[in-house]
Formats: C-alpha cells, structure tokens, sequence
C-alpha cells in the first residue's frame, strides 16, 4: 500500500506542486515521502514500508540513474523475477520489489507487463529517451487516475491528489453524477469529477514524442473461448501458490474472517503457510439479524485454532464517521458495507496490522450475489432480456428519481441506460449470463467493489491481499462453464463444491448474507435525526429538499421502503458538502 503522484509533460509544474499532492495522500505512506524533478516529470512517492523498510524510497532509480518509478502496490513474485534479471546482469541495491520494475522495462519495455504476478499502478520513466508508461494492474485492485493539466498529463492513486493541484478546476461532472442514482456508484472510467479519469484495470499509457497515448489493453477477462473445467486439486494448487507468494512481507498481518464462503476457504487455505507464531482474525458482529455471519466465523477459527476477535457495529458509529468515509471514498457510494471496511481496517491499525488477508473476488466473476440468484431464477435462455437485469440492479426508479431531483439536475440522470448498454455492447455475443459477469468484473467491481478495500483500508495504512485476485485463480474461475459458476440457482457452486470439502454443507449452501448495514432501519429510529439532517443539507439546488424529507417519513412509517434511494442520497448529500462546501 503506497500513494503516487506525478506531473508529466506540464509547463510551469514544480516539486512543491507534486509535494502538495503526495501530503493530501500520505496517509496511504506513512514511512516514507519522496518527490523527484527529473526534467519532464515530476514524480511523487507516499511509502507504506511492508518488504525491506530499509532501501525501498521511492521516487526509484535503476543503478545508473536513468529510469525511475513510481509504484503503489505488490509485485508478489518479484523475487523469482530479480533471479532471472539476476542472471542477465542487472544489478540490484535492494530486497524491495519496485527495483525489478526499473530493470525489467530496460529489459522488456512495455511487454514486462505479462510477467507481473500483483496489484499494481505504477508510473515508470526513462530519462534516456524521455519515454514512460502509466500502468495498472489486470483486475484494477490498485487504483489509478488521470487528468490533462496544463498540457500535459497529471496521475495519482487518489483524485483529492489531482485536485491539490494550483490550476485544475474543480467541477461536478453532472451526468456521472446522475448515474449514481442508478447505479450505486459512478461506472468508471469517468469519474464525478470534471476532467479526471480512472485508467482502466489491465491498461497502459505509453509516453512518447512529448504525449501520451490513449490506453491500451494488455488484458482482458477471458469470458469468451473455450470453457475450461477445473477440479478441486487445481483451485488447491493455484490457491496454495497465490497464498505462498502474498506471504512475502516484512511486517505484522492478520485475518478479515467474515464466516462467509470465501473468506472461510481463504483461511483454510492460509493456516499451513501462515509463517508467524498465531493467526489473528478480526470479524464483524451485528446484532440485526441477517446481517451478521460471526456465529459462522467463530465456527471456522475454532476448527483452524485462530485467535478471532468481534469488531461490534452499533448504529452510533455511523454520524462519527460518515464524513470521513465519504473523503476517502471520493466519490459517492451508496453501498453502507463501505463504513464496515472503515471499521474493520480501523480495528486491524489499533491491533498493529498492516497486511490483512481477504477473501475478495469471487462473487463478481461467479455470480456469487444475492441480485444474480434472483435475476436468474426469473429467466431462461430463451427469456433473458438484459433490461431486466438493468432495472434489477437500478437503485431508483424514473419516478423516484423525478420526485427527488430539481428539473435542473433530472434531466442528467436520464442516461443510465445507454451508459449501461454501452458497458456490455462489447459482450453481446457471449451468453446472457457471461454479460452480466462481464458486466461486475469491468464496471462494478473497479468502480466500487475494488474501491472500498483499497480507501477504506489506505486511510489507516492497512494493505489488503485477496488470493482469489490473483489473476491465474481469477483467469481459472472465469473459463469454467456456466454450469461451474452458477448451477440449482446457486451462485459460486463451484467454490462451493470445494468447500464443502473443509465445511459441512449446511455452512457452505445456507443463504448468502452480504456484508452491509441495516441502514434502512436504522434510519427508521437510531439515525432518523441524523438523515433528516443530512438531508437538508446544501446541495446546489440538485434536489428538492421538501420531498426529501416526505421521503424519509414515509420511509420512517413503513409506508414505502426508500432504503436504496436514501442511501444514495445520503451519501451524495455529504460527498458534496466535503468536495463542494461553497454550493448551497
């Protein structure tokens, strides 16, 4: 977990601009800061020190100086990568995994990307031919985003680092923002922000000839070919090696144990290889029913002996830290588990953590959540239109919507639709249920699933590794025949079919619950008071206030459940009073 930041290209930039952007994010590298000037680019570091805390200051340089990097992230296999550049005679000056990245584009260029095993963004720059390349890594675990500036091109892990900059103008972008009430979050690569940009996961931005390209895919989601079964002893071996190589750290780890399925088969799995005297788990308790999975949790740490702790979620822990969850998030996102990520990566910092394993990943490449069992259980092949998904998934409906939102503002929340035909025009051939995987892997899961592990975690310097993310398990799940992924109106049925093999089937097939708050309800009675005010609160005349609050009183009385838009709305109110304070 590091921050970057970087200016490249742009008249009149200097250190102290990119120094103003790496101290908005420096939480994220609380060991180490660096900025370096080095003709067209100024590039700026925020370490967070998990492999060799001793020699891995970034800004970089290879041994001679001339190519440097800025990198975010882990190279879980950099150690068989520095043998091989080893044996060609690159010389190494530390242990740390950012140095092969100098030696492998001297070697490689733009092709060392395939051989990258990790989560990663990273900008690397050759002083020798002013040439570089803006990278992230297949999946989008790391984030990474851009904007023009000044002629030429900013970049950094967080945007409130874009925005630190003296000239960019910060502005609402309008019609991203209306598809929040969609779809829950913003659908990258645009951002609610005018002008700034997700680089997609599994591309690059070439730098040459004084411009940088348009990005360009070195990766993809191998939903369409052949299907590929696999057996359980395959998901073993490729687990068993993804655990091995995320294993490689420097500092204190632990555990986030949910008691659901995945999180359960990653700690089975982690237990032989947990190389440390005791394996720490913290879980969630909530007292709501259907909400909670530690009964579940605590069964698994005591068949594996790990030292499992509650992290108890009450409602009063909401008001407290909303504000600061809506910063870091930077973006509007109506999903509340975004506050249990907060909590949970808060409980992990107090306990001395900083590397905690998860079980991240498998839901959106199998059809693992709640809403994918519902769609299909509804459908067949010969009735599976993709609309319905689309007004399955919407978090408001066109009349909801039209009651909420000034004139003004309405008219930019009409194009969900189109934004989500154009997501999956590229998948049109592939079967209806493949589109809504390709769907959650390109659009959902980067655009918030992704997101709430990396802020929530990154504000208390707590470094995530979800095994089921690296991409060889990822790539495995994604060719196994539908009938694997979702079978018997089950979801994940092949995971769930191994883990039955370590769990007893009413544990591994009982009901999905998601991990999220019982937000609804709470806003019935405990944080009534706390919605209503939110609610009122300035918003540049996008909402009409008055229905607002019939809103959450017909809500509060039970006359109509407004759980999905307020919570949208909610969060949307406190995004624009931190980013837009001067709006009323």
């Amino acid at each position: 977990m590091c921050g970057i930041a970087g200016v490249v290209n742009a008249k009149g930039t200097t250190k102290d601009d990119v120094w103003k952007m790496i101290d908005c994010i420096k939480y994220r590298g609380v060991d180490e800061q660096g900025v370096e000037e080095l003709g067209r680019a100024v590039l700026g570091h925020a370490r967070l020190a998990v492999v060799d805390p001793e020699n891995g200051m970034q800004p970089m340089s290879s041994t001679d100086g001339k190519v440097w990097v800025v990198f975010n992230g882990e190279i879980f296999n950099f150690i068989e990568l520095r043998e091989q550049l080893k044996a060609k005679g690159y010389k190494f000056k530390s242990r740390c995994d950012t140095e092969v990245l100098v030696h492998l584009w001297c070697e490689k260029g733009e092709r060392m990307l395939d051989d990258l095993v990790g989560m990663f963004a990273f900008f690397v720059w050759d002083q020798r031919t002013e040439t570089g390349m803006l990278a992230r890594d297949r999946q989008g675990i790391k984030p990474c985003f851009y904007a023009a500036y000044e002629g030429g091109l900013a970049f950094a892990s967080e945007m409130k680092a874009i925005l630190a900059l003296p000239k960019f103008e910060r502005k609402v972008n309008e019609s991203a923002l209306g598809n929040v009430f969609t779809f829950n979050y913003c659908p990258p690569p645009e951002t609610c922000f005018q002008g700034i940009r997700h680089l997609p996961p599994g591309t690059f931005m070439r730098y040459g000839a004084g411009k940088f390209s348009e990005p360009v895919r070195y990766w993809s989601w191998p939903l369409d070919g052949p299907r590929v079964d696999a057996s359980q002893e395959d998901l073993e071996k490729a687990l068993d090696e993804a655990i091995r190589l995320q294993m490689r750290f420097d500092v204190d780890g632990g555990l986030f144990l949910s008691g659901g399925v995945d999180s359960s088969v990653i700690a089975n799995r982690l237990v032989p290889q947990w190389n440390r005297p005791q394996l720490d788990a913290i879980g969630l308790r909530i007292e709501d029913k259907g909400f909670s999975e530690y009964a579940y949790a605590q069964r698994v740490a005591s068949d594996l002996s790990i030292r499992l702790d509650p992290l108890d979620i009450t409602p009063a822990d909401i008001p407290e830290i909303a504000q600061t969850v809506v910063r870091h998030a930077e973006q509007p996102h109506g999903d509340f588990s975004f506050f249990l990520f907060f909590l949970l990566s808060r409980e992990a910092h107090k306990r001395g953590k900083i590397v905690m394993f998860t079980g991240d990943g498998p839901d959106e490449v199998m059809l693992g959540f709640r809403h994918n069992e519902q769609f299909f259980s509804e459908m067949t092949r010969t009735n599976f239109p993709m609309r319905n998904y689309f007004d399955l998934i919407s978090y408001s409906t066109e009349k909801d919507r039209q009651r909420m939102m000034s004139p003004e503002f309405f008219p930019h929340t009409q194009g969900a639709l189109d934004k989500f035909m154009e997501i999956i025009a590229p998948f049109g051939d592939l079967e209806p249920a493949e589109q809504v995987a390709a769907y959650e892997l390109n659009s959902l899961m980067p655009g918030n699933n992704s997101v709430k592990g990396d802020r929530m975690g990154a504000c208390w310097s707590i470094e995530g590794r979800a095994p089921f993310l690296d991409h060889r398990v990822s790539e495995m799940f994604a060719r196994l025949p539908i009938t694997s992924k979702f079978r018997d109106g089950i979801g994940k049925h092949f995971l769930k079919q191994a883990a039955a093999n370590y769990f007893d089937h009413d544990f591994v097939f009982r009901p999905k619950t998601m991990p999220t708050l019982p937000i609804g309800e709470w806003i019935k009675g405990p944080l009534y008071t706390w919605a209503r005010d939110v609610l009122n609160l300035p918003d540049g005349g996008r909402f009409d206030r008055k229905e607002l609050h019939v809103m959450l009183e017909e809500h509060r009385s039970g006359l109509h459940n407004h759980t999905k838009p307020l919570r949208t709305l909610l969060m949307t109110k406190l995004w624009l009073q931190e980013f837009f304070p001067q709006q009323k």
